[in-house]
């Protein structure tokens, strides 16, 4: 029924890790990233099957003009933008770290940040997608499929991969 006088209001065995760390009102980090992670996979596998069968030069154009979009299906051993192709393995483990850093945040992160608590499910989703990538292909590369180019006001090309 009631708690017991000079009860706090927590069980023991939930302690920190339920009441409000890593489990306690968290929905929001934890219901979307296993959905999202699934996404990203199948996303890629999918974009990459579908050039492979149909795409001799693994390039699709889906639309073209003063802001260009294809499917590509590109390898990245780097960072975003192709940065630092050789430091694949330092990645690695930096991505490794990020992902335990994110669910301490995650602990410290109030009951009520939804928002914030949506970002790091985002960022954790993408983090894993690339950790399977980098585990699991010969090269170690993260799959790259969404290739951007225009007019822009600064000189990258932009990729966006899942």
């Amino acid at each position: 029924m009631g708690d017991a006088p000079g009860s706090t209001g927590r069980s023991s065995s939930g302690g920190a890790l339920c009441a409000g760390g890593l489990l306690g009102g968290k929905a929001w980090f934890w219901l979307p990233w296993p959905f999202l992670v699934v996404l990203d996979l199948w996303s890629k596998a999918s974009v990459f099957d579908f050039l492979e069968r149909t795409c001799p030069n693994r390039k699709y154009e889906v639309f073209a003009g003063s802001v260009s979009f294809e499917l590509v299906s590109w390898g990245n051993t780097g960072t975003i933008w192709g940065l630092f192709q050789d430091g694949t393995v330092v990645l690695m483990v930096l991505r490794c770290a990020a992902v335990v850093g994110l669910f301490w945040f995650l602990g410290k992160t109030a009951r009520t940040a939804r928002l914030q608590k949506l970002v790091l499910s985002l960022i954790l989703a993408g983090a894993l997608g690339n950790l399977y990538d980098n585990f699991t292909r010969a090269d170690r590369s993260v799959r790259d499929f969404l290739h951007f180019t225009g007019s822009w006001p600064f000189r990258w090309v932009v990729q966006v991969g899942g």
